[in-house]
C-alpha cells in the first residue's frame, strides 16, 4: 500500500492536498514526490487532469521553427517549400500551418507561378517549334495543290462560302438577294471575287461595319476599305453592338475590326445561279461519295 505521510494515497485527503499544491503554489512533481514520499507513477495517477504550472514547462526546441513556418506561410510559401526550407516532414509542416490559408496574391506565390510558367514554356518550346515547322510544311503542300484558282473554281468556292455563311431565302420569306457578313477578310475577298464574276463592280455594292461600342467604328471601316480595296464612300452607317459587362469577350485589341456586311442589290438572277451551283456541287459530291462506298 502506498502511503502519503503515513496515510494511504488512495484516500481523498492526501490526493486532494497534492492536487491543491500542484495548483497553488504550483509545486513541481519532484517537490511533490519528495514531500509525500510517493513514486512518479502514483503521483501521476493523483494529478491526472491537472495542468502543470507554467514555470515547470520546458521550452519546446521547435517553437521558434514553428513560428517561422507560420511566418513563411503568411508570406505565401507552400507546404512543400516550408518543409524543405525548415528541414521537417511535409506532414509536420502541414500540422503547423495548415490552418493558415495561402494568399495567392502574396509575392512568394506570384514568384512560384511565374517560375512554373517559365519552366512549362521551356519544355514546350521545342514542341511548338516542331509543330510550327510541320504546319508551315503542310500549308506549302496545300498551296501547291491549289495552284492558280480559275474563274470557274472561284465561282464554285464563292457559292459554297455564301451557302455556309450568307443570308438565305426561305420559302415563307423570299429574299433573293445577297447579304454576306463575316469577320474573316480572306473569306470576304473570296465572296467579292464571286460577285465580280457574277457581273458586279465593287463600287456597286453596299458595305456596313458591325462592331462593339467599345471599339472605333471609323477606324474599322478604314481598315476594311484598305484591306479589301473597296470604296470607303460606299460604307453605310455602322451597326453598333452594346457591350455586356458579364460577357468575357476575346475579340478585343488592335486586331479587332468587327464584322463587315456586304450587300449586293438586285441580285436575284445571280442568287438563283448560286443556288444552282450549290445544288450541283452537292449532287456530284454525293454521287461520287456513294460510288466510292459501293466499291469498297
Amino acid at each position: 500500500m502506498t502511503l502519503i505521510d503515513g496515510v494511504p494515497a488512495d484516500l481523498p485527503g492526501p490526493r486532494a492536498e497534492a492536487r491543491r499544491l500542484r495548483v497553488d503554489p504550483g509545486l513541481s512533481r519532484a517537490q511533490l514526490m519528495k514531500q509525500f514520499g510517493v513514486s512518479n507513477g502514483t503521483l501521476t495517477d493523483g494529478l491526472r487532469g491537472i495542468e502543470p504550472p507554467e514555470w515547470t514547462r520546458r521550452p519546446n526546441a521547435k517553437d521558434d521553427v514553428r513560428r517561422e513556418a507560420v511566418t513563411l506561410r503568411e508570406e505565401g510559401w507552400s507546404i512543400n517549400d516550408i518543409a524543405a526550407r525548415l528541414g521537417v516532414a511535409k506532414s509536420t509542416a502541414f500540422r503547423w500551418v495548415g490552418h493558415v490559408p495561402l494568399d495567392p496574391d502574396a509575392e512568394r506565390a506570384r514568384e512560384k507561378r511565374e517560375l512554373a510558367e517559365k519552366r512549362l514554356a521551356g519544355r514546350w518550346d521545342s514542341f511548338r517549334a516542331e509543330r510550327d515547322r510541320r504546319q508551315a510544311q503542310v500549308w506549302e503542300e496545300a498551296a501547291r495543290e491549289v495552284g492558280e484558282l480559275t474563274d470557274r473554281e472561284a465561282l464554285l468556292v464563292g457559292a459554297i462560302a455564301y451557302w455556309c455563311e450568307g443570308g438565305k431565302s426561305k420559302p415563307w420569306a423570299r429574299a433573293d438577294r445577297f447579304i454576306f457578313i463575316n469577320s474573316d477578310a480572306g473569306l470576304l475577298s473570296v465572296f467579292l471575287r464571286f460577285l465580280q464574276l457574277g457581273g458586279y463592280r465593287l463600287d456597286e455594292l453596299n458595305y456596313r461595319v458591325s462592331i462593339h461600342e467599345t471599339a472605333d467604328a471609323g477606324n474599322a471601316a478604314a481598315w476594311w476599305a484598305e484591306r479589301l480595296s473597296i470604296p470607303i464612300e460606299r460604307f453605310q452607317k455602322p451597326t453598333i453592338k452594346k457591350h455586356v459587362p458579364q460577357t468575357r469577350r476575346q475579340n478585343v485589341g488592335d486586331d479587332y475590326h468587327g464584322c463587315l456586311t456586304v450587300t449586293a442589290p438586285q441580285g436575284r438572277d445571280l442568287y438563283w445561279r448560286m443556288e444552282g451551283l450549290v445544288k450541283a456541287v452537292v449532287r456530284e459530291a454525293s454521287s461520287a461519295y456513294r460510288g466510292r462506298e459501293a466499291r469498297r
